[in-house]
């Protein structure tokens, strides 16, 4: 009997933490916002819409509202967003965190030596990057690369990091149809130093994996040495791995971290909170803006026709007058 009580003890403590962190989430994710295609407006009962920017921005499609609901999370800064689209009889789950005034559907999370996440702040925690704060495994918990009116795939492979010192290496994960074991994946971080990550990790329920078939060594992966500066990193690698990287280690990329340092996130957010306080008001007076006319194909061109010469090129060839 005290058993059964104790058990039902932790089991309303830990209905209760969820509790609590789906109504911070909420409080959080409520509201409106945006980007260069979309407006996305969370209400606080559990309804989302996008109001689309099609034409170039010159008209506002709002496309009415669909449910939605928060998913048990163990941070409240990560929102497990489950969207019902119209016509479908599952919810889509889109995974996204909220850093700032940002919302980022491709962002990691540190792990641990065992692989679990980390959920206590860290010693060193703080807005400013530093390599000791990304020292570590980050693995890359969202697999949406968008919120739209319709179900779709998610994506088919992602990249996770490794940061040792002033070093880091980027390692592909890939959907496949295998078994999930507690296995690791070992390889050579830095000359002299090993290191192990988890071979499985499961997204949104798809299963990746970064080694193929039982193997247990990383083989192909990308390594190189990074550059921290003005809340932006330069990844340099040593030799581009992967087809498509030369153009996304091109230049330094924004990169936000969470106050307790073990949420991040690389490049611009997803959505951005909004100014707008009413969208539907913003939608009427937008939509009613009067364009100013297209500009023309072609310029204005001052042409001087030479008449005489075009009638006498007409007549060339006719035959004279009464025959």
């Amino acid at each position: 009997m005290k058993l059964r009580s104790l058990f039902l003890v932790i089991a309303s403590l830990v209905a209760l933490s969820q509790a609590v962190t789906a109504e911070t989430s909420a409080s959080l994710i409520t509201g409106i916002w945006e980007n260069g295609s979309r407006f996305a407006e969370f209400s606080p009962d559990g309804r989302l819409r996008l109001v689309l920017k099609p034409y170039y921005g010159f008209v506002y499609e709002d496309t009415g509202w669909i449910p939605y609901t928060l998913e048990p999370s163990d941070r409240p800064d990560v929102c497990r967003l489950a969207v019902r689209q119209s016509g479908e009889k599952s919810d889509q789950l889109v995974p996204a965190a909220v850093l700032g005034d940002g919302l980022f559907l491709s962002f990691f999370r540190r792990l641990d030596d065992a692989g679990d996440a980390v959920t206590t702040p860290s010693a060193s925690a703080g807005p400013a990057l530093s390599p000791g704060l990304l020292s570590g495994f980050w693995m890359a918990c969202g697999n949406a690369d968008a919120l739209r009116l319709y179900r779709s795939e998610p994506v088919s492979e992602f990249f996770c990091y490794y940061f040792t010192g002033n070093r880091y290496c980027r390692i592909r994960y890939w959907a496949d149809d295998v078994r999930w074991k507690d296995v690791r994946a070992e390889f050579e971080a830095a000359p002299g130093e090993q290191a192990s990550v988890p071979k499985f990790i499961r997204t949104g329920g798809i299963l990746y994996t970064c080694v193929t078939s039982t193997g247990h060594v990383l083989r192909n992966f990308e390594r190189g040495s990074y550059v921290l500066e003005g809340g932006t990193v330069l990844f340099v690698p040593e030799a581009v791995a992967y087809a498509g990287t030369a153009a996304a280690v091109a230049k330094p990329l924004p990169a936000r971290i969470s106050a307790d340092g073990n949420l991040l996130a690389f490049g611009e957010p997803y959505l951005s909170r909004s100014k707008l306080t009413g969208l539907d008001a913003e939608i009427a007076a937008h939509n009613g803006l009067r364009r100013p006319p297209r500009k023309p194909v072609f310029g204005y061109m001052d042409l001087d026709f030479r008449w005489d010469e075009i009638d006498r090129i007409r007549n060339n060839g006719s035959p004279p007058a009464g025959q």
